[in-house]
């Protein structure tokens, strides 16, 4: 990130109002944690959670706390969102708490209209901010072509299934694209099949990312071709740090728009470009819609114990790529 890129933060509310560019959407009742480094306080891992049931703050610190210890070099920033400030005091002194001693950096925690901080002179009474959609820190993501949602419950739609009134046509679609695909595997010879049906998802890979939009049926026809395990990990080994965002929209509309059979592919691909974004919560989403459709779905399994091991993306290769 070069500077013209990298937007500064110099008080509480620049802080507060830069989360969703963190996250991709508006933190509430939650308790964030910030690894950061260096004398400017660089960002970086980054993790959220919910703030647990009463008398529960203790031991979910201690798991937090393990996951910001393994990725954070130096210090982190510890943040707790609650209308119920209080509540957010107790979750923020947990984390802080189970944290190595000369770890926690800042500790801040807030309602809807005032913050706190542990800082030494911060103002019993808290001091006033606000959440600006405006904000400097919102419009340079935005400009940038992050998508920032107003509530982490709006994350479930970007993978939705498709609604009820699409379905008959979705299922016609999908009908034509398999037998299309089935009439390709008896007609092709075996050992240019294969190449030809990865050559066509990465045309359609390439045309989503150079900014295309695909119609309905490229959509549908990537999700029937992704079924296939050498597809699908063809797909899988190109994801990178590099083009997770386009990845992660374009696998959200093929999760979008297929039905039960076909979906898992693209919504463990969608998983795995946002872990590799850096964003745990759009990965979890994606993750959980492919689990219930199909438990047992081993690239969603294995993504599962990397999530739940809050193993950083930047560990990932390309060898790991077993499922």
């Amino acid at each position: 990130m070069n500077d013209d890129e990298m937007f500064r933060v110099d008080s509480f509310d620049d802080l507060l109002n830069a989360l969703p560019t963190l996250f991709g959407f508006v933190p509430r009742e939650c308790v964030i944690g910030l690894s950061v480094s260096g004398p400017t306080c660089r960002f970086g891992f980054r993790l959220r959670h919910d703030l647990p049931p009463r008398g529960r703050e203790e031991a979910v610190a201690a798991g937090l706390a393990e996951h910001l210890v393994r990725h954070g070099r130096e210090g982190f920033f510890l943040i707790a969102l609650s209308a119920d400030a209080e509540r957010a005091r107790v979750m923020v002194t947990a984390l802080r708490d189970a944290l190595p001693i000369g770890r926690s950096w800042l500790v801040l925690w807030a309602d809807e209209d005032r913050v706190w901080s542990a800082a030494p002179g911060h103002p019993e009474e808290g001091v006033a901010y606000a959440l600006d959609r405006h904000h400097e820190a919102i419009v340079r993501a935005v400009a940038q072509g992050q998508v920032i949602l107003a509530d982490r419950s709006e994350l479930a739609d970007e993978v939705a299934p498709p609604a009820e009134q699409d379905e008959e046509r979705l299922d016609r679609t999908h009908d034509v694209a398999l037998e299309r695909f089935l009439e390709r595997a008896t007609t092709t010879d075996p050992a240019r099949f294969l190449t030809a049906e990865r050559a066509r998802v990465a045309h359609l890979v390439e045309r989503a990312l150079g900014g295309a939009d695909l119609a309905e049926e490229d959509l549908v026809e990537l999700a029937v071709l992704t079924s296939s395990m050498n597809v699908r990990d063809a797909v899988w080994a190109g994801i990178g740090r590099d083009n997770a965002r386009g990845m992660h929209r374009l696998w959200a509309a093929v999760s979008r728009v297929a039905s039960p059979d076909f979906a898992p592919a693209p919504l463990c691909l969608t998983g795995f470009a946002a872990w590799q974004m850096g964003d745990g919560a759009r990965a979890l989403v994606a993750l959980d819609r492919a689990l219930r459709l199909e438990p047992r779905y081993r690239m969603g399994l294995l993504l599962q114990d990397v999530l739940e091991a809050g193993i950083h993306p930047d560990r990932w290769s390309q060898a790991d790529v077993t499922a």
